[in-house]
């Protein structure tokens, strides 16, 4: 389906032989636009090529998605502007990938291709409204609220702040205000190629200077003749910068050489790469038996093949990673590792580089624009082949691709949460089977859904040992009901067990883990009379308790105001937090072992850049004693140091309304106890709970991750969930309530009607009220489609373009969703 450049009658009939060619918008629309190429572009506008394109009056950078598009009969068609790039930006094969998610996942092409590239490479024209001099007429009505708004700011503003301000739109009455003299548009156009950062370097000019002329010239000058040596010693041409850190100089002395004709100031382009000071780390060199069969194994799977390496904690699953994209580089090929989170596996990205270093490009939503924009102008040109990073770099444009890696395969961080709603562990398939490419998934406690993948479509190769042969660690699970506690911790569940571990890790001068996977001081505040509860007032959630600062907060919308005095319903003045958080186990470890050097890694001390590597790194130094926090200690960190790990509290996500809330719950039961026993000095893990007999716990207390994946995939059969069935939640929110509830009950009307008309196998359940019903001022019901790939793979198809949003209704198509919350 396709629309045009715009929608007048068509005049000029003849259209000759012109081409024309489909564009996808970086816009949430189901439709194509057709463009004419003019003479000026015929050699351009190939498939996957940025263009410039009119759309109603502003400029948009899309992508070409058909080349031999047929023009519509009857309205005028607009030409290309402009296709700045020598090469496609989007390969053919990515194309291919683009296609698959909008069909798959119910997306828009253009929104399916937005998260193919790097920000700067989109971008759209910005209209300007200028208030024009001269004598201005009496007007009323939005005329003159515009007028007067264009008056208190400067005389000029951006049309999208002035239809924000005035909250209406603005076309008509800026359409008549043009007309008679008013007002006048300017249009700044889109980005076509956005430049690259430049560097100032110094670089010596002529011949150089005999030591005589040097004696002679900088008789009086020793910083000046040091960097004009430094400078010759590193080559002759040095960023500006490093020179005068190296002779610990200011600026003042290059001027001079400048000055004297001896060197010249130029700007050549950077490339900003955040890890290029890294070296890393290399990796062992010898491989275990049980790793070296591995690393045959996975090179012997051919093109489109897949592979699951399914092996415990501190198995080696890097290393064999490793040697595996060694020998794709080996044989010309390039490579993608995916990780969950990058900012929390700086081990993982060190291993990478102290392997292939500089060509590795990493690649994750903690760059910067311009960092995230040269790293794929590496990859795109073949300079960078190995490629590490998160979610999204599964779309890297690297060349030959030859194996994708997907490392804790079992993450829900590989699940995309806006449109397109993608999964990367998908979408890598589909990439493979496009380019040839062999995918391996690795993970200690694999998803269920890759679990119970028949052999023939997922092969399995299996790391059964910890490298060197150390045990796992034993778990002891300490019941809250009963366990003797330790007095003089609040509301902290400390039991005997878990003191006299942290204290004999302490005195033996190692390191220990806890784990609360709750932020915060206090999970809520009550009033201890009426029994009320601060909730947000945006969302369905109770606020929580935060000190330093002293607050409340919302962690949807992170609302936040002062902790009260007394409670706003009775006016009590007694109010007692509930519940625990990471802030509150800090104070209380720190008060039981006051000389350990503690730190505390969560969303609240996580927010600065790389501050996640800051404190990994300082645990990797023996700088840190303990190290507690949320789930962010779970995962991709290897210290040898560390020989207990303590989970205060087992429970926290064991009873959440969804289906995956004991998968999750074994998952990080058995992650987090992984981290433990690494070194010669080996390990313990105590894990504190109210339901020692769960199957997740006990599971996990034995490390019998095949009993729990057998034992949770039966649960799953009645009522049937993924893996034995597939679904889709449609999501409806809004401002209005009962709204968002009618509107909810019609479409699943509607699509039980579709359903039965064309006799799919489906199963409609709801409508019901999400979990969390509210969230950001918005209502939020669903409802839940159940059945087989292929029929809702039907529905899904006809279903996404006729879900249009309704007033301040906003209807969401999530297919294989990972929660339900």
């Amino acid at each position: 389906m396709s629309t045009h450049g715009e929608s007048k009658p068509n005049h000029a009939t003849a259209e000759g032989k012109a081409r024309f060619v489909e564009v996808a918008l970086p816009l949430p629309l189901h439709a194509s636009y057709t463009y004419r190429v003019p003479t000026a572009l015929e050699h351009r506008a190939r498939l996957g090529d940025r263009v410039v394109v009119p759309v109603r009056r502003r400029e948009v950078v899309g992508v070409v998605v058909d080349r031999e598009a047929d023009p519509p009969v009857g309205i005028t068609i607009r030409d290309l502007l402009a296709a700045p790039d020598s090469t496609p930006a989007i390969p053919e094969p990515l194309l291919e990938t683009a296609r698959w998610m909008a069909s798959y996942y119910g997306a828009p092409l253009g929104l399916a291709l937005r998260v193919m590239l790097p920000r700067d490479l989109w971008g759209s024209s910005r209209v300007m409204v200028t208030l024009r001099n001269g004598d201005r007429p009496e007007v009323g009505g939005l005329a003159g609220e515009l007028i007067g708004t264009l008056a208190r700011r400067g005389g000029e503003a951006p049309l999208p702040s002035l239809t924000h301000a005035l909250r209406r739109p603005l076309w008509d009455v800026l359409a008549r205000l043009t007309m008679i003299g008013l007002v006048s548009l300017r249009c700044e156009p889109a980005k076509r190629q956005p430049a690259k950062a430049l560097q100032r370097v110094v670089e010596i000019t002529g011949e150089m200077l005999t030591l005589v002329e040097r004696a002679e010239r900088f008789r009086n000058a020793p910083k000046q003749r040091l960097a004009y040596e430094t400078l010759e010693q590193m080559g002759g041409t040095v960023p500006v910068r490093h020179l005068l850190e190296e002779v610990s100089a200011r600026e003042g002395v290059v001027r001079s050489l400048v000055k004297a004709g001896l060197v010249r100031i130029g700007r050549v382009p950077l490339h900003r790469d955040p890890f290029a000071t890294d070296p890393g780390v290399a990796p062992p060199d010898r491989l275990s038996p049980r790793q070296a069969e591995a690393v045959e194994q996975l090179q012997g799977y051919g093109p489109g093949e897949r592979a699951l390496l399914y092996g415990v904690t501190g198995s080696g699953k890097t290393v064999v990673y490793l040697k595996v994209i060694e020998a794709a580089l080996a044989q010309g090929e390039g490579a993608i590792l995916l990780v969950p989170e990058i900012s929390l596996t700086p081990q993982t990205v060190g291993r990478v580089r102290g392997m292939f270093g500089d060509a590795v490009a990493v690649v994750h939503s903690g760059l910067s624009d311009g960092e995230r924009l040269d790293a794929w102008r590496a990859i795109r040109s073949g300079e960078r082949r190995v490629v590490v990073g998160a979610r999204s770099a599964i779309f890297a444009p690297v060349q030959r691709l030859g194996v994708i890696v997907i490392d804790e395969e079992h993450e829900a961080s590989y699940k995309n949460g806006e449109t397109p709603r993608y999964h990367a562990r998908d979408v890598a398939v589909v990439r493979a089977r496009t380019e040839g490419a062999r995918v391996i998934y690795g993970s200690a406690t694999p998803s269920l859904e890759l679990w119970s993948a028949p052999a023939t479509r997922l092969h399995r190769v299996t790391l059964p040992d910890r490298v060197g042969h150390r045990p796992l660690p034993p778990v002891e699970v300490v019941d809250l009901r009963t366990a003797p506690q330790v007095r003089g911790t609040g509301a902290v569940p400390w039991s005997e067990v878990m003191e006299a571990a942290v204290a004999h890790t302490l005195d033996r001068k190692e390191q220990a883990l806890l784990l609360l996977n709750r932020r915060g001081f206090s999970a809520y505040l009550q009033c201890s009379s009426c029994g009320d509860v601060p909730t947000c007032p945006s969302c369905s959630i109770a606020l929580t308790v935060h000190r330093a600062p002293e607050q409340l907060r919302c962690h949807y919308c992170d609302h936040r105001v002062p902790v009260p005095t007394q409670c706003a319903a009775c006016g009590h003045p007694v109010q007692q937090a509930r519940g625990i958080g990471t802030q509150q186990l800090e104070r209380a470890v720190a008060e039981r072992f006051p000389a350990a050097r503690i730190a505390r890694m969560d969303l609240d001390t996580t927010g600065p850049k790389w501050s996640h590597h800051r404190i990994l790194s300082a645990v990797e130094r023996r700088e840190i004693d303990i190290l507690l926090g949320t789930q962010m200690i779970a995962k991709g960190i290897d210290f040898p140091g560390v020989t207990v790990v303590g989970v205060v509290d087992a429970d926290t996500a064991l009873h959440l309304p969804d289906f995956r809330a004991a998968e999750r719950t074994f998952q990080l039961l058995a992650q987090v106890s992984g981290r433990a026993g690494r070194g010669p000095a080996g390990g313990r893990v105590v894990v504190q709970t109210r339901r020692p007999d769960h199957p997740a716990i006990r599971a996990a207390a034995t490390h019998d991750t095949d009993g729990f994946l057998t034992e949770e995939l039966t649960a799953r059969q009645s009522p049937p969930y993924p893996p034995h069935t597939e679904i889709v939640n449609l999501l409806v929110s809004g401002d209005e309530e009962l709204r968002v509830g009618r509107e909810a009950a019609e479409l699943a009307e509607w699509v039980e009607a579709l359903i039965q008309h064309h006799g799919l196998a489906l199963q409609v359940l709801g409508p019901a009220p999400c979990p969390v019903a509210r969230i950001k001022s918005r209502w939020r019901w669903h409802a839940l489609v159940k059945g087989t790939r292929r029929d809702l793979g039907r529905l899904v198809r006809y279903l996404a373009p006729r879900l249009a949003a309704s007033g301040s209704i906003r209807i969401h198509l999530d297919r294989d969703p990972v929660s339900l919350l």
